[in-house]
């Protein structure tokens, strides 16, 4: 992407199989030398790259952060039943990165570069047919004294 990775002030890393439950951004931020970019990890199934993408834009564009990578990855062959022909050939392995960075081309009303747009919505109707839903037992926090 022709930037430094000193340069990156920010990884998002969209996943919905991450190595480590509590993220794994910060972690690849270290791996690359970002050592001074913040790091978050965002769930979104199929979609999490355009949200990555979007949060990105939106993050450059208030002029948070100036140079963002976004990464896309999934390692769901971990998890998928291959003897269930019916939903194991709609999941696999891959990843891929952008790097979205402040133009000067911009203009102060937002105009001249970026992303031209967006319109996402959820629906979670579906959930009850396609899911992995924790199946242990439920533990509930207390008050302690």
């Amino acid at each position: 992407a022709g930037v430094a990775a000193e340069d990156v002030d920010l990884v998002i890393l969209a996943t919905s199989s991450p190595d480590d439950l509590f993220g794994d951004a910060a972690h690849v931020a270290a791996a690359i030398g970002a050592t001074s970019a913040v790091g978050f990890d965002l769930t979104a199934a199929c979609s999490g790259f355009l949200f990555g993408l979007v949060t990105a834009s939106q993050f450059v564009h208030t002029g948070a952060y100036t140079n963002v990578l976004v990464i896309g990855a999934d390692a769901l062959s971990r998890w998928v039943d291959w003897d269930d022909r019916n939903t194991c050939i709609l999941f696999g392995d891959g990843a891929g990165a952008v790097v979205i960075s402040h133009s000067e081309d911009a203009k102060p009303d937002g105009t001249g570069c970026g992303l031209l747009g967006f319109d996402m919505h959820s629906d979670g109707k579906g959930r009850c047919e396609l899911n992995l839903s924790y199946e242990g037992e439920e533990r509930y926090l207390s008050e302690t004294a």
